[in-house]
């Protein structure tokens, strides 16, 4: 039981690490950006369409659908951005976000304790310039450097997760845990219950390419968690929105409902296509390429087919709270 609590620790220490690196990267580009970041999404979200490319282009850049989507709660509430406005820049930021996935994939890993010194010694040289003259021209220097800071700790947290799990490949206990998420409504369950505790899909993923690299869950297993991954980061917005005006209320109820629809389309297409199987044979032989690729395939496909209905979206958000006796008037 300690060497199993002590693979539990490690493992956690990789996830807090991720997210740091998540977090620095984020953070950065969104004090760099945070106005004309703002300004897009509100000016370049005329149509459905055009906001799903705005929500994607700029998750990619950020990092963080979280971010993105609280932003888009937050436009709404503001009464700056429509949900008409905004349903386009939530199906963008599920698209945008799956690019974490699919850096942390590559083989690069071995160089995160670079990033992680160069990242540092240019922040450290930037912060004592600024000290010693008085002067902010190193700013940069300093982006740059967090950035690769940023970069190490995702490469970094990756690579502890995948190492406390190597000693427990064939753990019986594991075993049971895990096959327990085969079933469809067992691993979309278990998928949306982690990413709320932890709130970041990001992470989620990252843990599941490291334990698909390690052989212990297999990529019909793991469709069933990202499933769920996508439902669990909604509860950021949803909390985000309790105290907010009713019409951010919809837009995080939206979010919601986006990802369950795109669930349920994946699990019902599941059952007679080998959708799964398909996006696999993309990249054999790569566990955790395949789980970036499935989870960029979801998210990508799901805004496909929904985007032509975000009218519908929208209208079955606004009027979602008929359900308790109180309609929403947008």
């Amino acid at each position: 039981m300690g060497t199993f609590l002590g693979m539990l620790v490690r493992m956690g220490a990789g996830v807090g690490i991720f997210l740091y690196g998540l977090h620095l990267i984020s953070s950065y580009l969104e004090e760099l950006a945070g106005p004309a970041m703002e300004k897009s999404l509100r000016g370049l979200t005329a149509n459905p369409w055009a906001g799903a490319l705005t929500g994607t282009v700029i998750t990619a850049l950020v990092q963080s659908s979280t971010a993105i989507t609280v932003m888009t709660v937050s436009l709404v509430d503001k009464g700056i951005m429509t949900l008409e406005q905004a349903v386009g820049v939530i199906l963008g930021a599920n698209v945008g976000t799956a690019g974490t996935g699919v850096m942390a994939a590559l083989p690069i890993r071995r160089l995160a304790p670079l990033l992680l010194t160069g990242g540092a010694l240019a922040v450290l040289a930037a912060g004592t310039v600024e000290k010693r003259t008085g002067r902010r021209r190193t700013g940069g220097i300093k982006l740059a450097g967090a950035l690769a800071m940023g970069l190490g700790m995702l490469l970094l947290g990756m690579e502890l997760m995948q190492e406390a799990m190597v000693p427990y490949r064939s753990s019986p206990l594991l075993t049971r845990l895990l096959s327990g998420l085969g079933h469809p409504v067992s691993g979309v369950l278990g998928g949306a219950v982690f990413t709320a505790l932890i709130q970041s899909s990001s992470a989620s993923v990252a843990l599941l390419q490291s334990m698909a690299a390690e052989g212990m869950v297999g990529l019909g297993q793991s469709a069933y968690i990202v499933y769920g991954q996508n439902i669990g980061t909604c509860v950021t917005a949803l909390w985000a929105s309790a105290r907010l005006s009713p019409a951010a209320r919809s837009c995080a109820r939206l979010h919601l409902l986006i990802n369950l629809l795109g669930t349920a389309a994946f699990l019902a297409a599941d059952r007679v296509l080998p959708l799964t199987a398909w996006v696999g044979s993309w990249t054999p032989g790569n566990p955790a390429m395949q789980i970036a690729n499935l989870h960029l395939f979801f998210n990508l496909a799901s805004t496909l087919l929904l985007l032509p209905f975000s009218r519908g979206l929208v209208q079955i958000s606004k009027n979602f709270s008929l359900l308790f006796g109180k309609k929403v008037l947008l």
